[in-house]
């Protein structure tokens, strides 16, 4: 044992395997903790995947997003912001 190397080779060998063993049990597969905030995630409006605000949608339907391609994809969230921005003036 020296200062660089805390361990004899013995326990340096246990560690890396234990380490191996370890490595082989990890688990990456997604665990919901808690059902009842999935299910009200699910439920909530969304604009590319973000939550938003009901009262903006209830207020104004024709604002709902819809996915599209291209430049009316932009034009749509240009005009879907504007729509918001203006409600927010008005009714702050």
């Amino acid at each position: 044992m020296s200062r660089a190397c805390p361990y004899t080779p013995q326990e340096k060998k246990e560690r890396i395997l234990r380490y191996r063993s370890k490595r082989k049990l990890r688990n990456f597969n997604k665990k919901i903790k808690y059902a009842c905030r999935k299910t009200l995630a699910d439920n909530r409006p969304r604009i590319r995947g973000r939550f938003i605000r009901n009262k903006g949608i209830e207020n104004n339907p024709q604002a709902e997003w819809t996915q599209e391609d291209g430049e009316e994809d932009d034009m749509n969230w240009i005009s879907f912001l504007d729509i918001h921005s203006q409600q927010t003036l008005t009714n702050p």
